[in-house]
């Protein structure tokens, strides 16, 4: 593959701006980079296709309705006005222009754009394809009902799906590198599914899975994603049944190949030949129909077709222009990689279909039958391990996590790389361990989606939150889907962007996305831009379902005693408590009631706090409730009791990074500043300030700042203790609705009076007492303020 990042016959330049009209690559030309990298951006897929149908207009305008019909051919289900707008938003944000006074897109009111800054192509552009001219020519008929239909997902979708849950024969091999055929880094390859001509329907579910990792081992191979595709298939009309194979629907395969501007179809068949099992692996050209392409071989037993499916696959890549060092380094032998037998290869993708389907302990059945079958199948292994962590059977995942990583010498690269941060990251919390394994793996497979994913949660669980949201913006361009986009608006409040996260909440909306997630997200946004119509629709939307929204309950609990609301947060705390408990769970019951017990330590309910967190200790004994247990006891005073739970979490998690160098450094602190010894609080926070902005284990809140913060008022230091509360309301997405956001105010004031700066002091006393003007009047912190305040006023007089 050319690694070379353009070509002169694929670059524009207007105004200041280079655009590379393959890749979506715009660069800032003649200016500086705020930041390092910065003058580069890689466009997501619709603001890339409106600016190069702007470019290739040169001055002329381009309608809406154009727009609408280059983007969305023949589709019925998405919000064009919206979608538009919002791609019109991220692409003037990257050109950073703006659209009352335009530099480079103007709006025509009611009518649509066109680009008024001069364009000038390299060289001739014959050779490059106008956007226009990607868009599928006959379309198929679209089915009865319009769209989807069908209850069954086809295989090919779970195998690509399921990549995203777990994710020695080269001596003997024929060399033909340099065929003639080479791709570039924009080409994509459409993987259909493998057509099974045998009677042996064991077949029929994991060959197509087994095909895809051989593929997928390789950077060199652009491979169309599953939501990419399966979004393809609904906008032709496809039914869900509908098996995307050229050898049985050629038309179908090359529809999606041609949709989506793909350079080749990839497709696999497998035949009875007497004893044997003949294998033929294809690459079809999308424009022409004809076979580029193709290896044929021949098993000789029914457990060789695995390893000889892997041998058709690496010649395939050798003959697609692959270089003989990137084959001789991505070459795992297929049946190491999956497994040998038909029938482990068959459960584990039938347990990806339970799992996807939400039958969480339907699919254990079928990973623990692949294990059986395979006591070697890594990959098994490693989805039991993740099944069994969303039952939060812990100490089973760990064990299951722990023979897959025993196991990761027989995987593909990248899926050892998934099976080793999954092992460190969510098994030990050790996400320094996980940090460097995740650089490595972006690094080897820059388009590989889930590297970028893992990578942004071991930087988020480190408090690196800029450079998480580099890798969850970076994914999302990669691949717009639900999952990557929820990632973006997550990072993007961490990292304080509230105007990208509200770009991407709009483009998520706009797409027809749909996830609790999503909601928890918009409600905590609307909090922090104070929007309270979008605030009152989702407590609307979660009071539907109780169960099914507590967690957006849970932020509206919060955000009511950050307001000073007490009384209120309590009622809304115990009916999640209470809904949670009966649905037996009993982990999110006790969380919610150990942060509640927390909210109340730190607004001065010590009598309350200490009897819920006793209570919630004694429902759960789940690692975070044991963590926020353990800082509640020592903010409401109970050091005795926060100091044994700090000793058996030390015990009980030896090797976690997050616990050792983060949670229980912190809470040894509160502990010191519960019995008065400031200067030790501010010593054991020393090393923990560079994971300050860390979200891990419930502590999103800035809580090392504060507690910092308060050290220092305790050492009469006003100045140190007001900038570690500014730290606290510079990052209120991170604060997540907590009350320490509210009293850092407060907190504020007081250090402000330390440094005699009686305007600042007032001023910031007034702005915590106009958040809290309608709080219960007998919160003690409540008390203290009013009275610090009334006195700040009398001594200025």
């Amino acid at each position: 593959m050319n690694e070379e990042s353009t070509n002169l016959v694929e670059r524009v330049r207007f105004g200041t701006f280079e655009l590379n009209v393959r890749t979506g690559e715009l660069v800032s030309i003649g200016t500086e980079p705020v930041e390092p990298g910065s003058a580069k951006v890689l466009l997501r897929e619709q603001p890339f296709r409106i600016l190069r149908i702007l470019v290739e207009r040169q001055g002329q305008m381009v309608t809406r309705r154009e727009i609408r019909q280059i983007l969305w051919p023949n589709d019925t289900f998405v919000d064009y006005e919206r979608s538009i707008n919002v791609a019109m938003a991220i692409l003037r944000k990257a050109l950073a222009d703006d659209a009352d006074r335009p530099k480079y897109i103007e709006t025509l009111a009611r009518r649509g754009y066109r680009l008024i800054a001069p364009v000038e192509w390299q060289e001739s552009t014959a050779d490059i394809p106008k956007v226009e001219d990607l868009q599928t020519s006959t379309p198929l008929p679209a089915n009865r009902n319009g769209g989807l239909t069908g209850t069954r997902i086809s295989r090919y979708w779970l195998a690509i799906v399921a990549s995203l849950l777990v994710l020695g024969a080269a001596g003997a091999l024929f060399w033909r590198h340099h065929s003639g055929i080479e791709l570039s880094s924009s080409d994509t390859l459409v993987l259909a599914d493998v057509t099974n001509q045998t009677s042996d329907a064991a077949l029929d579910e994991g060959l197509s899975f087994a095909l895809l990792v051989a593929l997928e081992q390789t950077p060199y191979l652009n491979l169309l994603g599953g939501d990419k595709l399966h979004e393809t298939a609904r906008r032709l009309g496809l039914s869900e049944d509908t098996k995307i194979t050229p050898l049985v629907t050629p038309q179908v395969a090359m529809q999606v190949c041609r949709k989506t501007n793909s350079r080749a179809v990839v497709s696999a068949s497998i035949r009875d030949v007497g004893n044997r099992f003949r294998i033929t692996l294809s690459a079809i050209d999308c424009e022409s129909g004809k076979t580029l392409k193709q290896e044929v071989h021949e098993a000789e037993t029914r457990d060789d077709i695995v390893r000889t499916l892997g041998l058709c696959a690496f010649q395939l890549r050798a003959s697609l222009g692959e270089s003989r060092d990137s084959l001789r380094r991505f070459n795992q032998p297929l049946d190491q990689a999956t497994s040998s037998s038909p029938e482990a290869l068959q459960f584990l993708v039938l347990g990806y279909e339970k799992q996807l389907r939400g039958d969480i302990s339907g699919a254990l059945g079928y990973y623990q039958r692949a294990e059986e079958k395979d006591p070697k199948f890594a990959l098994a292994y490693a989805a039991h391990g993740s099944g069994l962590g969303w039952l939060e059977q812990s100490d089973q995942a760990l064990g299951r996590l722990s023979k897959a990583f025993e196991l990761r010498d027989r995987l593909t690269i990248p899926s050892r790389f998934h099976v080793e941060t999954q092992y460190y990251g969510s098994a030990h919390q050790q996400w320094d361990k996980e940090l460097s394994i995740a650089q490595t793996w972006v690094q080897a497979f820059p388009h590989d989606i889930i590297a970028r994913t893992n990578l942004r949660t071991s930087l988020t669980s480190l408090g690196r939150q800029n450079e998480a949201l580099v890798q969850a913006r970076e994914a999302a361009r990669l691949l717009p889907s639900e999952p990557t986009l929820t990632n973006l608006l997550r990072s993007a409040i961490y990292a304080q962007q509230l105007g990208e996260a509200r770009e991407t909440y709009d483009e998520a909306k706009s797409l027809g996305f749909e996830s609790l997630a999503l909601h928890s997200l918009h409600a905590l946004l609307a909090f922090l831009q104070n929007d309270k119509s979008e605030m009152q629709q989702e407590w609307a939307w979660a009071s539907q379902d109780p169960l099914r929204g507590r967690f957006v309950l849970h932020l509206k609990s919060n955000t009511e005693v950050f307001y000073g609301h007490s009384r209120t947060a309590h009622r809304l705390a115990l009916l999640n408590e209470e809904s949670s408990a009966k649905a037996k769970l009993l982990s999110d019951a006790a969380i919610f009631e150990s942060l509640e017990a927390l909210r109340d330590a730190e607004i001065g309910n010590l009598r309350l706090s200490l009897a819920s967190v006793a209570d919630a200790v004694q429902k759960s004994q789940d690692r975070r409730v044991l963590l926020i247990a353990a800082m509640a006891f020592a903010r409401a005073g109970n050091t005795q009791q926060s100091e044994k739970l700090v000793e058996r979490l030390t015990l009980l998690f030896p090797e976690s990074f997050s616990i050792q160098a983060f949670s229980l450094p912190m809470t040894r602190a509160a502990i010191k500043l519960a019995e008065h010894d400031p200067a030790a609080t501010v010593e054991l926070l020393r090393p923990v300030e560079p994971y300050d902005l860390v979200f891990a284990d419930g502590f999103e809140y800035v809580y090392p700042a504060y507690l910092r913060g308060l050290a220092y008022l305790q050492l009469k230091q006003g100045a140190l203790a007001a900038a570690e509360f500014q730290k606290v309301l510079d990052h209120s997405g991170l604060g997540g609705g907590f009350v320490t956001g509210a009293l850092a105010k407060l907190q504020l004031a007081r250090a402000q009076v330390l440094t005699h700066d009686t305007k600042a002091a007032r001023k910031s006393y007034e702005d915590f007492l106009a958040l809290w003007k309608s709080a219960d009047p007998d919160l003690p912190i409540y008390k203290e303020a009013r009275a610090e305040y009334a006195a700040l006023r009398k001594t200025a007089q």
